[in-house]
Order: C-alpha cells, then structure tokens, then sequence
C-alpha cells in the first residue's frame, strides 16, 4: 500500500510540475513577450506604420497560438489544479489577452492619427 501512495504522489507531483511550472509545459514554450512598439508623432511614416502593423500581426498570431496551446494543456491538467490554481491561470491568459487588444488599438489610433496628419499637410 505504501508503494501504491509514493507512486501514486509521484505520478501527480511530477503531472503538476510539468505543466505548471514556469514554462507552463515545453510544448507552449514561453509566454510571447515580444510586444513591438507603436510609432508616435515624429515617427509616423508610411513605412513605420507598415513595419509596426506586420510586427503586431506576427506577435497577435504568436499570443493566438500561445493561447491555444494554454487552453489544450489546462483540459489535461485542470483535474489537478485547485480553484485558485485556475482562476491565476485564467486571469493570466485574459491579462495576454487584453494586452494584445490594447496593442491593436494603439496601432489602429496611430494609423488613424498619420491619416489625420497627411489630410492637413
């Protein structure tokens, strides 16, 4: 029987360990953090604005993959996380989420102020 708890305690442990550990499971890999920045005032150009639009897409498609791979692995794990364990977790992959939409409407308002700017000239 005790045989039974020890390997029991050590297939949940080492469960638990891996997919909640910092890396949160090598198959995600780490947590996209590659946020690019938004051109402003003197720095608005057409191609700046190109550039830093490619750069969010290519980040937004990193954050959607991440995502997913975070939802798959918490429907493996979630049996073995507490309450608390998944509402961290959850707030965590919202707070990404925000993130990137704040990030995607900083470039929508800087594209719409270098609209501004070339109607005026």
């Amino acid at each position: 029987m005790k045989t039974y708890v020890k390997t029991a305690a050590a297939v949940f442990l080492w469960a638990t360990s891996s997919t909640l550990s910092p890396v949160i499971a090598a198959d995600c890999g780490e947590q996209p953090l590659d946020m690019p920045k938004i051109p402003t005032g003197e720095a608005l150009t057409a191609a700046t604005i190109r550039t830093a639009r490619d750069e969010v897409l290519a980040y937004s498609d990193k954050v959607d993959a991440y995502i997913a791979c975070m939802d798959q692995n918490g429907l493996k794990v979630a049996a073995f996380m507490t309450k608390e364990q998944k509402a961290r977790r959850q707030d965590d992959l919202s707070d990404l989420h925000n993130e990137r939409r704040d990030l995607q409407l900083a470039l929508n308002e800087a594209i719409r102020e270098f609209r501004r700017s070339r109607q005026s000239r």
